[in-house]
């Protein structure tokens, strides 16, 4: 039997990483796209919406770094990271917002740089 420390260690297989879910912005029209992401950061959307979804974005980036104990928040800035996401957002406008939020982290993982 393994010891409470080293089950608290133990890394998770890609198919448990595959069935995690997690809680999503929810919108009138249900959970959040990213086409919410689109029209939620539009010049004419409600600012309360717009902080909304960025800040349950950065939240929800935030605990997969915590999930995966890597600092890669910290070499990026706000704003590329948003560019980064809205031009993804762009082209896949039915993923569902943590989807692509999980492809931001991987290509943040892949540009440790702090350049995307």
């Amino acid at each position: 039997m393994a010891s409470p420390a080293a089950a608290q260690k133990k890394k998770p297989s890609p198919k448990e990483i595959a069935e995690v879910t997690g809680l999503v912005v929810m919108t009138p029209n249900g959970p959040a796209t990213c086409s919410t992401w689109i029209e939620w950061r539009q010049p004419s959307a409600d600012p309360v919406d717009t902080a909304a979804i960025e800040y349950w974005a950065e939240g929800y980036l935030s605990g997969l770094a915590a999930g995966a104990r890597r600092d890669v928040i910290g070499s990026f800035r706000h704003a590329d990271l948003a560019a980064w996401l809205t031009q993804y957002c762009t082209n896949n406008p039915t993923t569902p917002l943590p989807e692509a939020i999980v492809a931001l982290g991987l290509a943040m993982l892949a540009h440790p740089d702090g350049k995307l």
